[in-house]
């Protein structure tokens, strides 16, 4: 991401970080996050550089129980009267696109610093935002956008060099990972890993966005556009759920020294960008490997530091708290520089060499046919599975040596056609 100084023509006046006493903030939103915001705000009065007062709370409904006590909080019902308490900084955690695109825009062109928590936001709505930011030459800051609890953005975006990211790879849907986590360990089907996982709090009533990928794609894309300077809509992302991630696929992932979990993956080493968001065959060896449960973690491939790592907290009220307040402090500081707009992204792809994981199906399959007609294809393996049959249907997993998905796919198909065989691949993580 290039970095601009911030433009000489910005009304607002930011404020000097040695002396400071009193940030005031206008939080959109008092869900969950938005709560634990006006919580910790209190609570870590002293602790911080500046003490954060709360000038103005946006709801939909002030009459809505909460987890807190309100009584001291100025919340209103409507939009200008929240950027009308002259807040130093805009906090959005709305969530959504619509109004937090509207307020947030007001409030930065206005002259106000904004931070977010908006992932949703920041994938669609991310070029108009910080084209905004930086007309005004007010910070737009997100850490908490990606890995919540683990301040990596604002780091990374202070040293250059280890900036000079090439590629990543990463799990940054930690509900995704706790059900696919509890399937690998405790060999448990889809349906109950689910289960477990709203029992416990880690997934919605309605789990989609996290079991079909969007959250994962939607945080992919924030962090081209953070690493790369990319402008990727969520759509150009190749995405696949984890609904079709079978207890026996964790199981003969087991077995060749592996295990699935949901990850991105991108690179633009070449001149193309591939792009990946779903489940994947992640080698033992590796660190992603694991990560489990609702831990996320990232992978960055850099030119001159080689590859960094970092692992924590990917979401939850009271890190995504810290984090956003620790923005706020930021953003309120005297010479904050703010984001320029990104560029265009390079032609976007799926992943289309590496090796590949293999669920065959078939009401009848011989133990060496298939490895057999995909040896004969020019497909190398180098595992292969008994065949396990049940109800009447029998199964068989595979993996490959690297080899072009166009090839796979094609050898895949004549193997459908000769044998009515069904074929279900993931990408490998070695």
């Amino acid at each position: 991401m290039t970095i601009a100084a911030p433009a000489p023509r910005a009304q607002h006046s930011t404020i000097d970080s040695t002396a400071v006493r009193e940030i005031r903030v206008a939080v959109l939103g008092l869900g969950q996050v938005g709560s634990a915001i006006a919580t910790l705000a209190a609570r870590a009065a002293g602790t911080l550089p500046a003490n954060v007062h709360v000038a103005a709370v946006l709801v939909r409904d002030p009459q809505k129980p909460r987890g807190i006590d309100t009584a001291a909080l100025p919340m209103t019902t409507d939009p200008r009267t929240a950027l009308a308490s002259k807040p130093d900084v805009l906090i959005e955690v709305l969530g959504g696109i619509e109004p937090a695109r509207t307020l947030v825009i007001e409030a930065l062109n206005a002259g106000i610093p904004a931070v977010t928590a908006n992932k949703t936001l920041l994938a669609y709505c991310g070029s108009e935002l910080f084209a905004a930011a930086a007309a005004a030459g007010v910070p737009l800051l997100y850490e908490a956008s990606v890995l919540a609890g683990v301040p990596f953005l604002g780091t990374l975006g202070r040293r250059p060099l280890a900036r000079s990211v090439t590629g990543f790879r990463g799990i940054l849907n930690g509900t995704s990972n706790f059900v696919l986590t509890r399937m690998a360990r405790d060999g448990a089907g889809f349906d109950e890993a689910l289960a477990s996982a709203q029992r416990a709090g880690f997934a919605e009533p309605d789990p989609s966005k996290d079991i079909e990928g969007d959250d994962a794609v939607e945080k992919l894309c924030v962090l081209l556009r953070h690493l790369a300077g990319f402008d990727v809509h969520p759509s150009q992302i190749d995405k696949t759920g984890i609904a079709g991630v079978k207890g026996r696929d964790q199981q003969h992932a087991t077995a060749f020294g592996g295990t699935v979990r949901p990850v991105v993956v991108a690179d633009w080493s070449e001149p193309a960008l591939a792009a990946y968001a779903g489940p994947a065959y992640v080698e033992g060896t590796t660190a992603l490997s694991r990560v489990d449960g609702v831990q996320n973690a990232i992978a960055l491939t850099t030119r001159w530091s080689g590859e960094l790592f970092f692992s924590g907290p990917g979401a939850g009220p009271a890190v995504t708290a810290a984090t956003v307040l620790d923005d706020v402090v930021e953003a309120s500081r005297k010479g904050q520089t703010v984001p320029v707009e990104s560029q265009p992204a390079p032609p976007v792809t799926s992943l289309n060499d590496g090796a590949w994981f293999i669920r065959l199906t078939s009401t009848s399959l011989g133990e060496a046919d298939a490895p057999s007609l995909l040896a004969s294809l020019g497909i190398r393996l180098r595992g292969v599975s008994h065949i396990d049959a049940r109800c009447g249907r029998h199964s068989q997993w595979l993996l490959t040596h690297p080899c072009a998905r166009v090839h796979l796919d094609a050898a895949l198909d004549l193997l459908s056609a000769k044998t009515g065989c069904g074929a279900w691949r993931i990408p490998v993580l070695e």
